[in-house]
């Protein structure tokens, strides 16, 4: 296992380096010095079956983040198919930004944020973007 690696799994190989480069900006952000980290692309309902087996909720959700090993800073990320390209029209993103805005979104899961109460939610979305803004202003 390498000290800093991140995996992309099922995302058009164009947008890859993008995305590279901006879960490396958040972690340097963040000050994480190694990580292990996979992404993987995955479809609606298959997002919404692990949201409602390990979160129980049972609804579609943009993101699952798993932190494997804290020490490591290992985790697992699951990204939604289709709820970037909703996002991107709702929010006046490119699709693009928007993969990147998740990307930011998941490795603060993995870092503990949570957005499932509104001050958790306040404290998480001043941090991503504030963080976003760096890389796309």
């Amino acid at each position: 296992m390498k000290d800093k690696e991140l995996i992309f799994t099922g995302f058009d190989e164009e947008l890859v380096p993008l995305m590279k480069k901006t879960a490396k900006f958040t972690l340097e952000y963040e000050k994480v010095k190694n990580y292990n980290i996979s992404f993987t692309l995955i479809s609606d309902a298959d997002i919404k079956k692990m949201n409602r087996k390990y979160r129980k909720v049972n609804r579609i959700t943009d993101v699952i983040s798993f932190l494997v090993d804290e020490n490591l800073f290992m985790g697992d990320i699951y990204i939604s198919d289709n709820r970037p390209k909703r996002n991107a029209k709702k929010f006046g993103f490119s699709y693009e930004q928007e993969l990147c805005y998740l990307v930011i979104h998941s490795i603060l899961h993995l870092e503990g944020y949570t957005d499932y109460t509104l001050e958790n939610k306040r404290k998480m979305f001043l941090k991503q973007d504030k963080i976003f803004k760096c890389l796309f202003s």
